[in-house]
C-alpha cells in the first residue's frame, strides 16, 4: 500500500533486502523502484530523478537494485550506458556510478580519423555511435565494493571484461578488462554457436564470486583474484536432469549454498558445497590472506583428490617459495602455470647457484676472456684465416659491411644459394623454438592451438613471396637483379634477426621478466638493422637509387597481396573441382 492505494507490479525484474529489512523491488515496466517493509507498506518510490545529469533521451527501466552497508542505493537501468543510478542514504540523487567504457583498437582510431577527413552529409547520417554496454546485474560485496556483470548488449556479445569490481570512486579495481570470464571455446548447437552471457552475479561473505551464464545455464565460481575454481550446472535442452536449466534467470548465495531460478521451469535449484569444494575454498582463503606456508597441508589434501587442480599447484608453489624451498616452488609453479611465482623462485635459485659456484664461474670467464684475446692476437700476428670459404665469408661480412658484401655478391657472384637456404631454415627453426622452448617465465605456449604451418608461411613463405614479387616488379622497372640474387640478399638480411632470436631463446632461460626488458629492444634494433641490410642489398643488385627502391618496394608489397589472392583463388577452384569429381565418383559408384 502507498498513500492508501494498492500498487501493482509489471514485469518486476529485481529485488533486494537491506540489513534493516527494507525490501527494494525494481518495478521495471512501471519505471520505479518500490521501497517497502515485510508487511507490504510502501515507504518510498524511487522514480526517475529530476536532474541536469539525466540525459533528455534517458529511459528509466530499473532492473536491479543494491544497497551497501552505509545505505547508498545503486540502481541498474536496462539500456543505460551511463552506469548505475546512485542515491545517498537520505535518498538524494547523487548521479551515475561506474559506467562501462568503450574499448577502441588502433584500427578503430585510424578509421575514426579517416572518417573525419572524408566526412560528408551522407556519411554523417549513417554514422553509428559506439556506446558502453549497460549493467545486467549489480550486487554489493562484503567490502562494500560494487560487483557488476555486463553479459550482453543488444545483439553484441561481450567477450572480455564481463565482470567489474567498482571501488567507491566507480573505478574497476579487478583489472579484468582483457580477461574472458566465460569459456574461451563453446560447442555448437544445430550448427550454430550460441553466445555466452554472464548476466547475473552474487558474492559470498568471503569474497568468492558466482556468475550465471544465462545461455548455457552454467555457474562460474571465482575467487576475489579472478582465479576460476569451478564451473557447474548446465543447459537442460529437452531433458529434465537435475542441476540443469532451461531459462536460468537469477542467482543468489546463502551460507555456502548457491540458489538459481529457472524462469521456464519455474523452479529454484539449490547447489550445496561438497567437502572437496570446501577444502579448495578454505585453502584459497588462507593463501589469499598471505599465510602461504599455513596453506600447504590444505593444498596437498586437495591434490590427493584432484591431481589436475592447477589452483592447488599454485598454492603449493607459493607455500614452498614462502618457506625458501625454491626448487620445489619452481616445480609446482610450472605445474600450476604460475609464472609470477616461478620467476621469483627462479631469481632466488639463480642467486644461490651463483653464490655456490662463484669461483668456478669466475675462473671460466677468465679462461674465456684470455682464450679470445690470444685468438685475436695470433690471428693478426700470424695472419690466420679462420674462414677460408669465400662465399661463407661474404655472407658473414654482410652484417658488418653490407655495402661491400652485396657489391661482391652482385659483381663477383660470391652469393651462395646453399648458405641462404640454410639461413632461411635456421630463421624458421629459431622462430619455432622461441615460441615453444623459451624460458617458462617468458613463454606462453599453447600446444593445442600452435600452428607450425602458419609460422612456416609467415617466415619461409614471406621471404619466398617477397623475392618473387620484387623480381617481377623490378623486371618491369629496369631492375637488373636476378631472382637468385634477390633471394640471397633477403636471406642474408635475416642474420641480425636470427642472432637476436637466438639470444632471446638463451637469455629467457637465464633472466627473469623484470630483467628482460632489453630483449624487446634488442629484437627491435636487430629487425631495423635487417631492414637496413635489405634496403642496401636490393639497391645494389638492381642498381637503384633510394627513391626508386621505395617505389618498387611499395609495388612489391602490392604484388605480394595479389599473388596471395591468386593462390587462394586457385586453391578454392581446385577444391571445388575435387569436390565435383568426388561427387561424380560417388554417383557412378552407387549407380
Amino acid at each position: 500500500m502507498y498513500n492508501g492505494k494498492k500498487l501493482e507490479f509489471t514485469d518486476a525484474q529485481g529485488i533486494f533486502v537491506d540489513k534493516k529489512g527494507v525490501i527494494y523491488i525494481a518495478d521495471t515496466e512501471n519505471q520505479r523502484v518500490v521501497c517497502m517493509d515485510k508487511k507490504g507498506n510502501v515507504s518510498k518510490l524511487l522514480l526517475l530523478p529530476e536532474s541536469e545529469l539525466i540525459p533528455t533521451e534517458f529511459k528509466y527501466r530499473p532492473v536491479k537494485v543494491a544497497v551497501d552497508s552505509k545505505g547508498y542505493t545503486y540502481i541498474a537501468s536496462d539500456g543505460s550506458y551511463n552506469g548505475a543510478i546512485l542515491y545517498s542514504p537520505k535518498m538524494e540523487f547523487l548521479g551515475f556510478f561506474g559506467a562501462n567504457t568503450v574499448k577502441a583498437t588502433a584500427s578503430d582510431v585510424i578509421k575514426k580519423l579517416w572518417d573525419r577527413f572524408t566526412s560528408n552529409d551522407i556519411k554523417r547520417a549513417a554514422d553509428e555511435i559506439s556506446l558502453p554496454f549497460a549493467f545486467t546485474d549489480i550486487v554489493v560485496g562484503p567490502d562494500d565494493f560494487i560487483y557488476t556483470t555486463t553479459g550482453k548488449g543488444g545483439k553484441s556479445l561481450i567477450e572480455t571484461g564481463q565482470i567489474c569490481v567498482l571501488n567507491p570512486g566507480g573505478k574497476d579495481v579487478l583489472g579484468g578488462g582483457d580477461k574472458n570470464f566465460a569459456d574461451s571455446k563453446v560447442g555448437t548447437y544445430l550448427f550454430a554457436t550460441l553466445s555466452q552471457s554472464l548476466n547475473n552475479i552474487d558474492v559470498d561473505k568471503d569474497g568468492f564470486v558466482y556468475v550465471l551464464d544465462t545461455t548455457y545455464g552454467r555457474i562460474f565460481w571465482y575467487d576475489s583474484k579472478s582465479n576460476l575454481f569451478s564451473v557447474f550446472g548446465g543447459s537442460a535442452g529437452i531433458s529434465e536432469q537435475k542441476g540443469t536449466f532451461s531459462l536460468p534467470s537469477a542467482i543468489s548465495v546463502n551460507n555456502g549454498d548457491v540458489l538459481v531460478t529457472d524462469a521456464k521451469k519455474n523452479t529454484l535449484t539449490v547447489f550445496g558445497m561438497t567437502k572437496f569444494g570446501k577444502n579448495v575454498a578454505d585453502a584459497q582463503k588462507i593463501t589469499l590472506s598471505g599465510d602461504f606456508a599455513a596453506s600447504l597441508k590444505n593444498w596437498e589434501a586437495v591434490i590427493t583428490e584432484d591431481s589436475n587442480c592447477q589452483l592447488a599447484y599454485r598454492g603449493i608453489a607459493k607455500a614452498y617459495y614462502d618457506t625458501g624451498d625454491n626448487i620445489k616452488a619452481m616445480e609446482y609453479a610450472r605445474l600450476g602455470v604460475d609464472r609470477d611465482t616461478y620467476a621469483k623462485a627462479f631469481g632466488l635459485r639463480r642467486t644461490e647457484l651463483i653464490e655456490e659456484n662463484f669461483y668456478l664461474i669466475a675462473a671460466v670467464l677468465v679462461v674465456l676472456i684470455v682464450a679470445i684475446a690470444l685468438l685475436i692476437y695470433f690471428k693478426h700476428k700470424k695472419k690466420i684465416v679462420l674462414i677460408k670459404n669465400t662465399k661463407l665469408k661474404t655472407a658473414l661480412s654482410s652484417v658488418s659491411h653490407p655495402v661491400e658484401a652485396f657489391r661482391l655478391l652482385k659483381e663477383k657472384g660470391e652469393g651462395s644459394l646453399i648458405i641462404a637456404t640454410v639461413l632461411l631454415v635456421l630463421f624458421y627453426v629459431i622462430t619455432v623454438l622461441n615460441d615453444t622452448a623459451g624460458g617458462f617465465a617468458f613463454t606462453v605456449f599453447d600446444s593445442e592451438n600452435y600452428n607450425a604451418v602458419y609460422v612456416l608461411l609467415s617466415t619461409v613463405g614471406l621471404v619466398l613471396l617477397w623475392s618473387l614479387s620484387n623480381w617481377l616488379v623490378c623486371t618491369l622497372a629496369s631492375g637488373i637483379g636476378k631472382l637468385r640474387e634477390i633471394y640471397i640478399v633477403t636471406c642474408y638480411s635475416l642474420i641480425p634477426i636470427i642472432a637476436a632470436r637466438l639470444c632471446n631463446l638463451v637469455l629467457t632461460h637465464i633472466l627473469v621478466p623484470d630483467e628482460g626488458a632489453f630483449l624487446g629492444i634488442l629484437l627491435t634494433a636487430c629487425t631495423v638493422y635487417s631492414l637496413f641490410m635489405l634496403i642496401i642489398g636490393i639497391m645494389r643488385v638492381h642498381d637503384y637509387e633510394f627513391g626508386k627502391f621505395i617505389g618498387t618496394a611499395i609495388f612489391s608489397v602490392i604484388g605480394m597481396i595479389i599473388i596471395v589472392f591468386l593462390l587462394f583463388l586457385v586453391f578454392m577452384l581446385v577444391q571445388q573441382v575435387l569436390t565435383w569429381l568426388s561427387t561424380i565418383f560417388i554417383e557412378i559408384r552407387y549407380r
